[in-house]
């Protein structure tokens, strides 16, 4: 069964980029300006995500936890206007950062085509690693420790 459900994951993993992370700014839906430095003092996760999205459900509020202690920039893929997206983050209690990727554009130049897609940035701006699907939160806690290093 382990080998089942590793060998699903990597083929969800299989567009997903490595190596230098690909550009990603803009106004979050709060009217704030996001980005990932290539330069930044502490390592980013950057979450994909769909409101639509049944495992994005589960993984949400783990995100949130995450949040709390470490830097997010979440990316919502095909999820309706700013103020539909900023309804469901209130409606889930959610306040984690949020770009509104509603053509897909940035989803598809970072190679997220299965959702949830999380990558942990390092501080000099690479990939280190990629996560498709269900994930924990200490999980996520231990690679962006890791990516310090």
């Amino acid at each position: 069964m382990a080998l089942v459900l590793y060998g699903v994951s990597r083929y969800l993993q299989r567009d997903m980029v490595t190596g230098q992370a690909p550009a990603l700014s803009g106004i979050a839906i709060d009217g704030s300006h996001l980005a990932l430095n290539t330069t930044q003092t502490e390592p980013t996760l950057v979450y994909f995500w769909g409101t639509w999205c049944p495992v994005c459900r589960v993984t949400s509020p783990m995100i949130e936890t995450v949040g709390q202690d470490h830097r997010v920039i979440s990316v919502a893929v095909a999820s309706g206007s700013d103020s539909e997206i900023q309804r469901f983050m209130d409606e889930h209690e959610y306040h984690f950062p949020v770009l509104n990727d509603d053509s897909g554009e940035q989803s598809t130049q970072w190679g997220a085509m299965a959702f949830p897609a999380i990558y942990i940035i390092d501080t000099q701006g690479n990939i280190r690693y990629v996560t498709s699907g269900v994930t924990s939160s200490w999980g996520m806690k231990f690679r962006l420790w890791l990516a310090q290093f």
